[in-house]
Parts: structure tokens; sequence; C-alpha cells
């Protein structure tokens, strides 16, 4: 049975999550290649929730993402806007959508579910960004993400965690990644 698994990062999920796995990233083209390895482990549904503050590279990671899935399996690769003002992006694959989205604006669930998201969460790989409006409602398949900013300035250091079967090979790879 699926469990219910909180959207923000904060000591009492990061103590229910089962491995959590941390990547030091040094600049922009590191979080490129992290996003082009990773890109292929994607599941084709779940819920990707991106923390971190502005300007700590969650839209770029996104973008990468999604560019990089776009090369894999339509050997093109779009100009991905972010969904700031929009709220979301979608973007059909072969076998999937992906919706990317931008709740820094959101103040309230029922926001949210006006958005169609309950669909989404159930038919498509949500990447969200800002994802405070989601705390009360229930979501399954979710990994959470967090960006943390070093130091230096273009440093970076991914946080990853979920519970989910679905994000297991992405954990697995996620881990075994060195720069």
């Amino acid at each position: 049975m699926n469990k219910k698994v909180r959207t923000v990062l904060n000591d009492k999920n990061l103590n229910e999550a089962s491995k959590i796995l941390k990547l030091h990233v040094s600049n922009e083209n590191q979080m490129t290649q992290l996003a082009r390895i990773l890109a292929p482990l994607l599941p084709q549904t779940g819920v990707l929730l991106i923390n971190g503050i502005m300007g700590s590279g969650k839209t770029f990671l996104c973008r990468n993402f999604i560019q990089a899935k776009q090369e894999n399996e339509k050997k093109y690769v779009e100009d991905i806007p972010s969904p700031t003002f929009t709220l979301v992006q979608t973007y059909s694959f072969e076998n999937s959508e992906l919706w990317h989205c931008d709740f820094y604006r959101i103040k309230t669930a029922s926001e949210l579910l006006e958005l169609g998201l309950e669909e989404a969460f159930e038919n498509a790989l949500c990447l969200i960004e800002w994802p405070k409006g989601l705390d009360n409602l229930e979501i399954f398949d979710v990994a959470n993400l967090e960006i943390k900013t070093g130091q230096n300035i273009s440093e970076r250091e991914l946080i990853f965690f979920s519970k989910s079967e679905k994000w297991k090979a992405f954990a697995k790879k996620f881990e075994s990644i060195i720069f």
C-alpha cells in the first residue's frame, strides 16, 4: 500500500526517508552532465519535488532534464521556458507526459487543484519547483530533491531521497555519481 510522503524537506521526513543521498556539484557544466546522466532514469509517472532558494538552480536542472529527455527520445531539443508565470509547461514524449511546474506564486492547495494536478500526479511525471503549497495533498510516488548553494557562487549540494520504488533506479544512479 502506498504511503503519503511529506512534500517539504524537513527534519521529520528526513528521519522517515529510507536513505538520504548527497551530491556535490561544482559548476553548471556538472549540473548539466548530472541531468543528462539521470534523465533516462526518470520514471514515466511520479513526482519530483524540488526545493531550494531563489537562484539555486531548480529551473536550470529541470530544463536540462527535459532537454536530455528530448534528445534521447525525440532526437531534437527545444527551448524550455521557465513556468514561473504560466505555472505549468507540459511536454509530450513517446510513452509519457512531463509536467514542469513552478508554484512560487501559489498560496493554497485549492489553487493547485484548479490546474488539474491530481490527474497529472497519476498519469505524468511532474517536476515541481517551489512545492510548498502541496503540503496537505496526498501524493504517491514522490521523490524530494533539495538544492543548496555553496560557498562558491557556482557550487551546489543536491540532497535526494524517496521511499517510492519508482525512484529506485534514479536513486541508485544518483548515489553512484562522483564529480
